[in-house]
């Protein structure tokens, strides 16, 4: 029992990290990138193809879902329709628009961003979420 319970937290620890994501979606081009200024940080999630980049199928109205944790995050007047934080402002949950193919969504915040992802699916692949990290 003691070796099963270590493999399952091996196992569930491997597959969090985000190297071991990308390898198991080594087609998917989508970036979440940052762009680090004095007082704010940029998001940019970008979509080159082949298709949108949305939420989940089976949820009306879901977007990409991000999120991002650091330091005083405050999203700004835009990304505030999308965004939520919790009350130490070291958690931003957003549900974002769809991105289209060719495409880039576009957040800025205030704060220091640590980490981040997105989970969004592509409507080629089906119920597979394509998973997103910032870099």
């Amino acid at each position: 029992m003691k070796k099963l319970l270590t493999l399952a937290a091996l196992t569930l620890a491997l597959t969090s990290c985000a190297p071991v994501a990308q390898l198991l979606q080594p087609k998917e081009r989508a970036t979440l990138t940052r762009e680090t200024g004095a007082l704010a940080t940029t998001l940019l999630l970008t979509n080159p193809g082949p298709d949108a980049l949305t939420g989940d199928p089976t949820r009306e109205g879901d977007g990409p879902a991000l999120t991002v944790s650091g330091t005083d995050l405050r999203p700004d007047q835009v990304a505030q329709t999308w965004c939520r934080t919790n009350a130490e402002r070291t958690r931003l949950s957003c549900n974002l628009p769809n991105v289209p193919a060719g495409q880039r969504l576009r957040l800025l915040l205030m704060g220091q961003v640590q980490d981040g992802g997105v989970i969004a699916y592509r409507p080629s692949l089906g119920p597979r979420p394509v998973l997103v990290w910032l870099r």
